[in-house]
């Protein structure tokens, strides 16, 4: 009993003492500094961006609030979230916390009037098909929910960027190889995160098949991999949808441009031509950005 008791004053009278709890996308820790102030960090080695929630539910010689959930977003390395300071010099600060991560920037909101570009070359000309919620398979009731888009394609095909943003994720060597299948657990993605807080996720590439990197900034109309997808039932296709964490089913389905002249959301079974007019793909650049662009036209 005397060595743990040993064993805390020591710990305490150190400069500088770091802590720290985790999950599996993000890390939270806290050192203490010779002041008294107590600091805390959120690291992600991930490029998916995070909002971290903290609350604390014990809280002494510091003019924080019990209760208060404090905020913050994150990016890939090390954010400081918050710095405790002591009301009184000479003691320390006393607290217990928890703290949750959501994927995602809960200070956006989806812009759901942005028009997204068709993500095959332009001048393909392409069908369409709505993907649905798989409980609607399972016997549950209420309408189907639709959770994303399914564009013909043929394999080989190069699929480009509907809208400029940060990929966050990349999975590039897990393409099923069943034959006639509906649907694999294991299929290569990529994500990118967009300016109003929502990701697009683009899959069913090729194994090796794409050409961007976590972190690396994509604009619309890029290249981003070659589609794979043969072996699947309806042929080789691109399953693509949005994910949005601030609206009730974290998914929709954008305006497209269908045309020359019409924009709106594509109808099941119809055929398009895939268009990719200028004044969309520069709809977020910057003034810097758009005329470098403008340049290489």
């Amino acid at each position: 009993m005397k060595l743990q008791h040993y064993f805390c004053l020591l710990l305490f009278c150190l400069p500088l003492l770091a802590y720290a709890q985790s999950d599996k996308a993000v890390t939270v820790s806290y050192e203490r500094s010779a002041k008294g102030e107590v600091t805390f960090y959120a690291e992600t080695r991930l490029h998916t961006p995070y909002t971290v929630s903290m609350t604390f539910s014990r809280l002494s010689n510091t003019t924080f609030s019990e209760g208060e959930i404090y905020d913050a977003v994150i990016h890939y390395g090390k954010t400081r979230l918050l710095t405790l300071r002591p009301s009184t010099e000479n003691a320390s600060i006393g607290f217990s916390y928890r703290y949750t991560c959501k994927k995602g920037n809960n200070r956006l909101k989806t812009d759901t009037n942005f028009v997204y570009l068709f993500p095959l070359a332009p001048g393909k000309v392409v069908r369409v098909n709505r993907m649905v919620a798989l409980e609607k398979f399972l016997g549950k009731e209420g309408e189907k929910r639709v959770t994303g888009l399914g564009f013909s394609t043929t394999a080989g095909d190069t699929i480009f960027a509907s809208r400029g943003g940060f990929v966050t994720e990349v999975v590039d060597n897990a393409a099923s190889t069943s034959e006639n299948t509906s649907f694999h657990s294991t299929e290569n993605y990529l994500e990118v995160f967009h300016k109003d807080g929502t990701f697009a996720r683009y899959k069913l590439f090729q194994n090796g098949g794409i050409f961007v990197s976590p972190g690396e900034e994509v604009i619309p109309g890029q290249p981003l991999g070659i589609i794979g997808g043969e072996n699947y039932k309806q042929g080789s296709h691109l399953r693509f949808s949005i994910y949005c964490p601030d609206q009730p089913d974290y998914s929709y389905v954008p305006d497209f441009c269908l045309s020359q002249e019409e924009v709106g959301k594509p109808e099941p079974r119809v055929m398009y031509k895939s268009w990719h007019p200028v004044a969309i793909v520069v709809r977020e650049m910057s003034k810097k950005e758009k005329k470098k662009f403008l340049s290489k036209e």
